[in-house]
């Protein structure tokens, strides 16, 4: 059983003991367990075997599967802050971010939990990376490396700015840390800052990770992945291109025929999934992981938008996976149908955090903007290949100029909705966010938005004389 996670203060400050980081989890070397929240440890005389390394890096998993990541609350706001949901006729939970009304100190504490979950991860790979060892262990500083990326990545899209938003990428960004102190007092780096570390700290994983292809952990295709993703926010169109084409090209990975795409949600290790969230019978959210989100026998809060299904063509058969008619909803402008991606309301779905469709569309935008013959070649064959997944009688893509790009960010809405892109698809390429059948009082949010950004939570505002608040916070 999965222990919960806990939030810990030394002298006001956010900070997990020990005993924590070794490690939220089920069933492991209990006598980490046991250790006095108060003693000092280092971490060389807590990891002393393979087992001891291997153990903590599983607490750092366990950080991903939290309702403030993986679990549910990163990949909805992407989703609830854009104009892919609509509000249905009660909602509580991030509705406020939904109205662009969130503050500091959010109905659900979003700001705040957000925030800590990520950084205690950082924490986590932290205190892995320091310690000494002469053991065989450079497989577990190789994940912690790249544990520490992705969550300052994650943390950085959703506290910052995208990359361009200013010319040099000279806007706030996150705290960059890469050293255990719990009595440090972070200053926030600038979005550039956070994006060379992130780039530093996954290349690093690349010299020290194995080959493995479980879907479940880290590996050099994972790593190769996520870092074409980070290329492409960043507008590095050569690199995006090259890292995810190394990926598509490996031949580790193929995408799920279309009659079988439900299969990609509701099992594990499906033959594009590239890495995903691991959630079981006993180490699960329940009503409170992302399906509950939706689905009628959970929260069902949020529902999805017309102009989001209107997107798809009759037959393609994710518009038949992604949506639910139910008659209840009465119709109206809140219409008749659910959002049915995540169906299992036991929670026992894994979350995709990259798929194989995911990087066919990452070489596309970054060949549309490398703007060769042969790359805007590239770039059809790859929007083509992903449309006839879905239809295998849609049209070919032709177009060419603007029009290819529309293309390419349509066919990333159809694919990869309510997987946490849409807000940063539209604020990325500097486009609003427009919602035609709106139900609550935020229906046209143009960009720039101070408000397409999560406020810092008013715990770390209290404890951090260094830390500066968002603008419009």
């Amino acid at each position: 059983m999965k222990t919960n996670i806990y939030k810990l203060k030394t002298s006001g400050k956010l900070f997990l003991s020990l005993t924590l980081i070794l490690f939220t989890i089920v069933s492991c070397s209990e006598s980490f367990l046991e250790i006095d929240p108060q003693q000092d440890v280092s971490m060389s005389e807590a990891l002393t075997t393979e087992s001891d390394f291997a153990t903590a890096i599983i607490g750092c998993y366990d950080g991903l599967q939290d309702r403030s990541s993986y679990g549910k609350f990163f990949i909805a706001v992407a989703d609830v802050m854009s104009d892919d949901v609509k509000a249905g006729l009660v909602t509580n939970r991030i509705y406020d971010w939904h109205s662009y009304s969130g503050s500091s100190a959010d109905f659900t504490d979003l700001a705040d939990d957000i925030w800590a979950n990520y950084y205690r991860i950082i924490d986590r790979a932290n205190r892995i990376l320091e310690a000494g060892s002469g053991l065989d262990v450079d497989e577990f500083y190789g994940q912690a490396y790249a544990f520490r990326a992705l969550a300052h990545f994650d943390l950085v899209r959703i506290y910052g700015q995208h990359y361009t938003y200013s010319d040099d990428a000279s806007h706030l960004g996150v705290p960059i840390v890469t050293t255990v102190d719990v009595l440090a007092e972070p200053a926030r780096n600038t979005v550039a800052e956070v994006y060379a570390q992130v780039i530093s700290d996954f290349e690093t994983a690349l010299t020290l990770i194995g080959d493995d292809a479980n879907s479940f952990y880290f590996s050099q295709n994972v790593v190769k992945a996520l870092l074409s993703r980070v290329y492409l926010y960043k507008e590095d169109w050569e690199n995006a291109e090259a890292m995810a084409n190394e990926v598509i090209e490996s031949g580790d990975y193929s995408l799920v025929e279309g009659e079988s795409y439900s299969s990609i949600f509701s099992g594990d290790h499906s033959s594009e999934t590239i890495f995903e969230v691991d959630m079981t019978v006993v180490d699960n959210l329940g009503a409170a992981g992302l399906a509950g989100n939706y689905v009628i026998n959970g929260y069902n809060e949020f529902l999805p938008t017309t102009d989001l299904m209107n997107a798809y063509e009759d037959g393609d058969v994710r518009k038949e996976n992604n949506f639910l008619y139910d008659s209840t909803l009465g119709g109206g402008l809140y219409g008749n149908y659910r959002a049915d991606k995540f169906k299992d309301i036991l929670g026992y779905e894994n979350t995709p955090i990259i798929r194989l469709s995911e990087l066919y569309l990452i070489r596309a935008e970054a060949a549309y903007h490398l703007n060769t013959p042969a790359f805007i070649a590239e770039a059809q064959s790859d929007v083509t290949t992903i449309r006839k997944r879905g239809l295998s009688t849609a049209d070919a893509v032709t177009s060419t100029g603007q029009e290819l790009l529309e293309e390419i960010l349509l066919e990333r809405r159809r694919e990869l909705c309510y997987e946490g892109h849409r807000l940063w698809d539209l604020t990325r390429n500097k486009l609003g966010v427009y919602r035609d059948d709106c139900t609550t009082t935020a229906c046209s949010i143009d960009y720039p938005n101070d408000g397409f950004i999560l406020a810092i939570g008013e715990d770390e505002m209290e404890v951090n004389e260094n830390m500066i608040q968002n603008s419009g916070y």
